[in-house]
């Protein structure tokens, strides 16, 4: 496809009508037309340069669009390696408290079993001292009612 068209006829009109010698000015048109139709190639049209630009930015999206893939499956692979370890540290902890709720449970209920043993210990100093108030305040109070 040609963008451009050259008239050289028109331009020996031009140039005769200047006051060129008419074979001058067709082998100068002629020369001007083979200037043209070297570099008309190097020239790049408005619908070229378009689908260049739409080439390279589909291209350059496509490389993104996989990029951008490939960090989403790493930032999913390490958020997934994350929770693993947050799962393994919570059921460490779990496990750990557990062990430890156990061994409180187990010194509370020594503890309770010692306070019961001591309350049953006092019970029994308490009844034993009733006792002695008794051998020694009731002939007291005998001797002195009477």
């Amino acid at each position: 496809m040609q963008a451009l068209k050259f008239d050289t006829l028109g331009y020996v009109k031009q140039l005769t009508s200047a006051g060129v010698d008419p074979q001058v000015a067709e082998i100068h048109a002629m020369t001007m037309a083979n200037a043209f139709g070297m570099y008309i190639d190097n020239l790049v049209t408005t619908d070229y340069l378009d689908a260049t630009l739409d080439k390279r930015f589909a291209e350059f999206d496509l490389r993104m669009e996989r990029r951008f893939a490939e960090q989403e499956k790493r930032t999913s692979d390490l958020e997934l390696a994350i929770s693993d370890k947050f799962a393994e540290q919570d059921s460490k902890f779990e496990r750990k408290f557990r062990e430890q709720d156990f061994k409180f449970d187990a010194r509370f209920n020594n503890l309770e079993r010692d306070l019961g043993s001591l309350k049953s210990v006092a019970r029994i100093n308490t009844a034993i001292m009733f006792l002695l108030l008794a051998n020694v305040a009731l002939p007291a109070l005998s001797r002195f009612l009477s």
